[in-house]
C-alpha cells in the first residue's frame, strides 16, 4: 500500500469520526439542555409539559448511544454529562411522585454514570425543599429528608478509589453537607410551623 492511498483511507475514516463527533456533542448538548428545562418544569409543577419532555430526551439519547457505539473507545467519555442529567431529572420526578426510582436497565444508562445522576438529585431535593418551606408546605419534608439520606447511604457505600469512581467522592461529600443544611432547615420550619399552630390554637 503507498502512503497516498493510505492517508486517503486515513483521511476517510477521520471524516466519519468528526462527523460522528459533532452529532455526539449536538445531541449532548440538546439532552443537557432538555434535561434542565424539565427539571425547572418539576420546580413549576408542570408534569405534562415535564412528560412530554421527557420522551424527546429519550429518543435523543437512543440516538446518542447508537452513535457512541460505532466507536465506544473514542466516543464513550461524551455520554457521561448528558447520562447524568437525564438520571436527575428522571429520580428526581420519580421521588417527588412517590415513585421508585428507576434502575440504570429500566433507563439503559451506564451504572457509573447513573450513580453520578443520584449524587446531583440530592441539590435538586434541597431546594425542592427550601421551596416548600419558603411557601409553608412542611407535609413531605421529613419525607423528603429520608429519601435524601437513603440515596446518599447508598452512595457511600460505593468506597472506592478515586481512581475508579473520578469525582464520585467529591459529590457524595458535598451531598452530606446539603443534608446535614437541609436537616437543619426543616426542622426549623416545622417547629416554627407548630408554633404557629398551638398560637393559632390558643387565640
Amino acid at each position: 500500500m503507498n502512503l497516498k492511498k493510505a492517508f486517503s483511507e486515513i483521511s476517510e475514516l477521520l471524516d466519519i469520526l468528526f462527523h460522528d463527533r459533532e452529532e455526539i456533542l449536538n445531541l449532548s448538548r440538546n439532552i443537557v439542555r432538555d434535561c434542565s428545562i424539565a427539571i425547572k418544569n418539576i420546580h413549576r409543577k408542570e408534569f405534562d409539559k415535564f412528560h412530554k419532555r421527557i420522551e424527546k430526551i429519550k429518543i435523543n439519547h437512543e440516538n446518542l448511544q447508537n452513535l457512541v457505539n460505532k466507536n465506544p473507545g473514542q466516543f464513550f467519555k461524551y455520554l457521561k454529562t448528558p447520562e447524568q442529567e437525564f438520571v436527575e431529572a428522571i429520580a428526581f420526578f420519580s421521588i417527588i411522585d412517590k415513585k421508585e426510582i428507576p434502575s440504570p436497565l429500566d433507563l439503559k444508562i451506564n451504572p457509573f454514570n447513573y450513580v453520578l445522576g443520584l449524587a446531583d438529585v440530592i441539590g435538586e431535593l434541597r431546594r425542592y425543599a427550601l421551596d416548600n418551606i419558603r411557601n409553608s408546605r412542611v407535609e413531605d419534608l421529613n419525607s423528603i429528608l429520608e429519601k435524601m439520606d437513603d440515596i446518599y447511604t447508598h452512595l457511600f457505600t460505593l468506597d472506592y478509589p478515586a481512581g475508579v469512581t473520578q469525582d464520585l467522592r467529591h459529590k457524595v461529600d458535598v451531598a452530606r453537607n446539603l443534608i446535614e443544611k437541609t436537616r437543619g432547615d426543616i426542622s426549623l420550619a416545622i417547629q416554627m410551623d407548630d408554633l404557629k399552630k398551638c398560637f393559632e390554637n390558643n387565640i
